[in-house]
């Protein structure tokens, strides 16, 4: 992990050692970095605590979104090796020579010529800080957008166990306009690729898989009969009770009817893939998808860290999630925990006494395939309010899987 922010390491660590996995946290500036097992200091911002769109473990391979000094150390501890395809698209875009101008260029004496600010060259030459600053930045977006096209960020693929424990890779459509099939197939050492449909702008907010080729699937429809459920569910109970009390459901009702109301339009309306159309790339890959009700999202438009004009901003999200097997062969699920029912105004009485919320809906669906669920919340719920909500990823991206070969 990238980060401790609001204590979402030390939650994943508190979990590893009730079921058997280890948790290492960067520690330190990037020059200086460290892997710690045991110390985790909560940082203040979410800012740099992804882990698993910067890097990925794949045969003993490390896939890196920039050559910098902790992917140096991850390669040290872990014994890894750079993977050659992304070595050799990274050379074919002379991506080192960029990001070697970028670190020389970068931090260079600011003096004063007259009226006039400066920047000091290596040789002694100053030059106008304004063109200087224009430069660097330039050069860094550049240096940036070379590196997100030489990168798969483990966010948008996953690599399963097919027939007698044959790696297959599942891998978001759209890294197709990055890389050939052939490199695919080299990078992550499999013949078998399957691509599925971008029903988000990574595959891990709406599917997860599982083991045996079983894949979580978020189902947007059944999410929103399970919403349709729920206010049928409170209506009624309304109408069973007296007068005097039907005041304390009328939040949840209206809050209810809001949002379901509101999901059905933005189903419409939403420019991704269908989820139909994933289910049907997983089932022709041989895949048997589970549906879950488990995301509800925002249509927006604006600039956004997802890089693209339209996106879809997570409201609830429980599929983005790690997955793990125990020493007893126990299937453990770490998601991210969510305040959506009291969003919706269900409170604990409204619960017991309809028998519904979102977190139970999901736990009914996915419980036959799962043996325990953990929902990591972070301090003051910032897993869901702020990594999803403004930074658009939840925890799976915030911890690097690093696969036992």
């Amino acid at each position: 992990m990238n980060s401790n922010y609001a204590g979402i390491a030390s939650d994943m660590k508190k979990i590893g050692d009730i079921e058997g996995f280890k948790v290492y946290l960067f520690s330190g500036i990037p020059e200086y970095a460290k892997l710690k097992t045991d110390e985790f200091v909560l940082e203040n911002t979410p800012a740099g605590c992804w882990a698993q769109d910067m890097w990925g473990v794949v045969k003993g391979s490390l896939l890196t979104c920039e050559d910098s000094k902790k992917s140096e150390i991850l390669k040290k501890v872990f014994n890894l090796v750079s993977n050659s395809v992304q070595t050799r698209v990274r050379d074919r875009i002379n991506l080192k020579q960029i990001g070697d101008y970028v670190n020389t260029m970068s931090g260079l004496p600011c003096v004063k010529d007259g009226e006039k600010l400066k920047i000091e060259l290596t040789d002694g030459v100053l030059i106008d800080k304004k063109v200087y600053d224009a430069d660097i930045k330039a050069n860094k977006s550049i240096y940036k957008d070379l590196c997100r096209r030489s990168h798969i960020k483990g966010g948008n693929y996953f690599l399963t166990k097919g027939e007698n424990g044959q790696d297959e890779l599942l891998i978001g459509s759209n890294e197709l306009k990055k890389f050939k099939l052939d490199e695919l197939k080299e990078m992550f050492q499999t013949t078998r690729v399957h691509v599925i449909p971008q029903a988000d702008y990574h595959l891990d907010l709406f599917i997860r898989p599982l083991k045996d080729k079983k894949v979580l699937l978020a189902d947007d429809e059944m999410m929103l009969k399970t919403l349709n459920r729920g206010f049928n569910k409170v209506r009624d109970l309304m109408d069973e009770m007296p007068e005097e009390e039907k005041g304390k459901l009328t939040d949840a009702l209206c809050e209810l009817d809001v949002v379901k109301e509101r999901f059905k339009n933005l189903l419409k309306m939403n420019p991704y893939s269908n989820i139909k159309e994933v289910e049907q790339a997983l089932v022709e890959a041989g895949y048997e998808p589970i549906k879950v009700p488990a995301r509800i999202f925002d249509l927006e438009k604006d600039y956004n860290p997802a890089g693209s004009k339209v996106y879809l901003r997570p409201l609830h999200n429980y599929i983005n999630a790690n997955v793990h097997i125990n020493d007893k062969g126990e299937l453990i699920y770490i998601t991210n925990n969510s305040v959506m029912d009291a969003e919706l105004g269900l409170t604990d009485e409204i619960q017991k006494l309809t028998g519904f919320s979102l977190k139970k809906a999901f736990w009914d669906a996915v419980k036959p395939h799962v043996d325990k669920v953990y929902f990591v919340a972070g301090r003051n719920n910032s897993v869901q309010k702020t990594l999803l909500r403004e930074y658009l990823g939840g925890i799976h991206c915030t911890a690097a899987e690093i696969p036992l070969e």
